[in-house]
């Protein structure tokens, strides 16, 4: 005995068929979409920012005579940052804030590909040292470098409270700080 064929079966794959083209079209278009809107574009610094390896900290709210350093605010009160050769940045990828591993929130920025391998060279022989970030010779932040940065992504750290870290996203910007 035959089987019938059924006249209504090859539309019903046609729309199958045309369904998961357009499924699979869809899914390309939104990888497509997301991959262009997850491209870093390079943001430019209003003042550059200068990153600086610190030798030493003095107390006081001047350097000395005959130190070449920048004055900001540590811990304990006004410091002079003593410095030598640094670097200038004027654009970087990506600059925001984000939630810490360890608690609090942090502060991360990704350089442009040029300005990560002379921070990558800079911080090579520098771990465990402080580095002063300044904006129109102003200390923004003068963290400690943990290990080499060598990816040019940098994190600074510190149990900051949100109101800190969007505090030095604005003045890295070169944005005055909000007062609060």
């Amino acid at each position: 005995m035959r089987t019938a064929r059924h006249p209504h079966a090859r539309p019903g794959l046609i729309a199958i068929v045309i369904t998961l083209w357009v499924v699979i079209a869809a899914i390309a278009l939104t990888g497509t979409l997301i991959a262009a809107f997850a491209q870093e574009h390079p943001m430019h610094f209003s003042s550059p920012l200068k990153i600086y390896p610190v030798t030493q900290q003095i107390p006081g709210q001047q350097c000395p005579p005959g130190v070449s350093g920048v004055v900001g605010q540590s811990g304990s009160g006004p410091v002079c940052y003593e410095v030598t050769a640094g670097i200038s940045i004027k654009q970087v990828n990506d600059i925001h804030v984000e939630r810490a591993t360890t608690g609090g929130y942090a502060v991360s920025f990704s350089l442009i590909p040029a300005d990560g391998k002379a921070l990558t060279r800079l911080t090579r022989g520098a771990v465990g040292r402080a580095f002063a970030l300044t904006v129109r010779d102003q200390v923004v932040a003068a963290p400690r470098v943990d290990a080499p940065i060598t990816k040019g992504r940098v994190l600074i750290t510190g149990n900051l409270s949100q109101g800190d870290a969007d505090g030095i996203v604005n003045r890295l910007r070169g944005r005055a700080a909000r007062s609060t």
